[in-house]
Parts: C-alpha cells; sequence; structure tokens
C-alpha cells in the first residue's frame, strides 16, 4: 500500500510540472513582451452614418484625423482625443471649423506655431447669427518638433463650448452657387 501512494513523491513527476510551469511562465512573458499593443494598432476608416437616424450620430469615436471641416462634436474633450461626429442640428459641444497647412522646412519653435496656430484659427469666419459668446473658446492642435521632423504641418481649428450644447453650426451656410 505504501507504494501506491509515493508515486505523487517521484521527482521525475516534480521536474515535470515544474518545466511545465517554468514553459508557461516563459511563453505568457513572450506573448506579453513580443504582442502588438491594441492601443497602437493602426486605426481603420471610421464609416459615417450618411443617414443618421433620431439620435443625430454620423460616427462614433472618430480620431482627430479623421475628422472633416464642418463636423459637429459631441463629447468634445480635446482636439487629441477620438469624439462623435453628430448632424449640427443635434446637441453637441464643439465644431471644427478650418484646417490649415503650415509652410516652411524647419521647425520655427512651439512659441511661433501656438502664436501663428492662433491667429490662423481666430481668421476663419463664423456665422454672426449663432449663439457666440464668451462661453467658446478656441482649440486647435498643431504639430509639434517631432511630428514636424515627420512632415506633418497641419493644424486644425475647433470652438468648443466651455459649458452646454448647442443644436447649429457656427460656420456660416455657404451662399447657393450661381446657376443652380
Amino acid at each position: 500500500m505504501s507504494q501506491k501512494r509515493s508515486w505523487w513523491r517521484a521527482p521525475a513527476l516534480w521536474a515535470l510540472v515544474g518545466a511545465l510551469g517554468v514553459l508557461l511562465i516563459v511563453v505568457y512573458g513572450v506573448n506579453k513582451f513580443f504582442a502588438q499593443d491594441p492601443g497602437t494598432a493602426p486605426v481603420g476608416e471610421v464609416t459615417r452614418n450618411a443617414s443618421p437616424g433620431l439620435d443625430g450620430i454620423i460616427a462614433m469615436d472618430v480620431p482627430a484625423d479623421q475628422l472633416q471641416v464642418g463636423d459637429c462634436l459631441q463629447g468634445f474633450v480635446s482636439p487629441l482625443e477620438d469624439t462623435t461626429v453628430v448632424t449640427c442640428l443635434t446637441a453637441h459641444n464643439a465644431q471644427l471649423i478650418e484646417t490649415f497647412k503650415l509652410k516652411g522646412d524647419e521647425f520655427p519653435g512651439p512659441a511661433r506655431i501656438l502664436a501663428e496656430s492662433q491667429e490662423l484659427c481666430k481668421s476663419v469666419p463664423l456665422d454672426p447669427t449663432s449663439p457666440l459668446d464668451t462661453s467658446w473658446s478656441y482649440h486647435f492642435s498643431r504639430p509639434s518638433e517631432t511630428s514636424w521632423k515627420a512632415g506633418d504641418r497641419l493644424v486644425a481649428c475647433f470652438v468648443a463650448l466651455d459649458e452646454g450644447t448647442v443644436r447649429e453650426s457656427v460656420l456660416p451656410s455657404k451662399a447657393p452657387e450661381l446657376g443652380t
């Protein structure tokens, strides 16, 4: 009877269990180290709803580089964060009003980029009949020295409410084309 109980004490069995444990730890570690981080995976093109329903949502979780001039944004926090694009008749707190490409080969420095970005964004004509007052502020994304070296020259201009929402565009409506 003592021989039947001692099989679990065999050194070879414990060596096998230990080797399997080490192998599992190594596989887990290699997978964690070499696996691609889902946060750095390239983002696919966000699909826009051409006929939004009653909720007015055109697209959700839209990366900043996929926004289009005139997009009204719900839940806007920062020009660099994903946001929800809605119809301008839907409650929203920000709008992308224009984009500009800066010129030059040499990075002009952060102070010059900031000043030029502010000047460009504030030059965008807004609809004088829209509810613009001191509760609105300008936000913009601009190139950093690192992104400038990679060819980035884009300034994206946003206006955003400090609090609350609106249900209209702050951009002037386009005049009808002649002959249409």
